[in-house]
This record gives structure tokens, sequence and C-alpha cells, in this order.
């Protein structure tokens, strides 16, 4: 599968780190909450001229990463990068069905995995 990959964000700075919460935190993408002792990353950009601090927890970054892995183009966005990757697959399914059989069988089985995670944290 190739095809020409064209992300518009204009990011002139962007820096991501592992951090241990010390403090209760909110992930970005899926709105729970980052429990003290647990890692997250910790990102800090600027991006036309603005700046911006989210966090994200664990298994919202590692679904970002399994999709950056096997999807050719994964423009994203934080705040709304479980809808890009969504959409993100659809295009290359769009693309390339032959190459991508499952690829969305996939995702959704890592975002009811996340949903499971996100449900458990809540009622620890």
């Amino acid at each position: 599968m190739s095809y020409d990959c064209v992300c518009d964000y204009d990011v002139s700075f962007y820096r991501a780190r592992i951090r241990k919460a010390r403090k209760p935190h909110k992930c970005e993408e899926c709105g729970s909450t980052i429990r003290p002792g647990e890692k997250y990353e910790h990102a800090f950009g600027i991006c036309e001229g603005w700046t911006y601090s989210p966090n994200t927890c664990m298994p919202c970054r590692d679904l970002r990463q399994w999709v950056k892995n096997n999807v050719p183009c994964f423009c994203w966005a934080h705040g709304s990068m479980i809808d890009d990757a969504k959409e993100a697959i659809e295009e290359a399914r769009h693309r390339a069905p032959q190459e991508t059989v499952g690829l969305l069988f996939g995702f959704l089985r890592r975002k009811v995995m996340l949903d499971r995670a996100n449900r458990e944290r809540r009622a620890a």
C-alpha cells in the first residue's frame, strides 16, 4: 500500500516524555483519570503559535503506537487521537482493501481493551 501522506499540522516544537504521576491527571484522549503512581505520557508542543501540554494514559499511548505501526499515514492531534486513528484506518481500508484485512478488527479489539481498562481503573 503506497500513497502520499499529507499532514497539515504546523508543529514547530514537540516533546513527549514518560512520567510517573505524583497527583491525579486527566487523559487528553479518553478522559480517564491518571492516578498517582501510574505512568503516563506528558507532552509539550507549539503548534501554529499556540502552546499545549497534554497528558496521555499508557493504554491510549499504546493504541496510538499500534496505529502508527500499522497505518502508513496516521495524522493525529491530541484530544482527538482515537477518532483520528479510526479515520486513518478507514481511509487505509478504502485505499487498499486487500492489504488491510483485519486492521479495523485489530483496532476495535484494542479499543475495547482500552475501555475495559478504564472501567476497571474507575472501579478501583
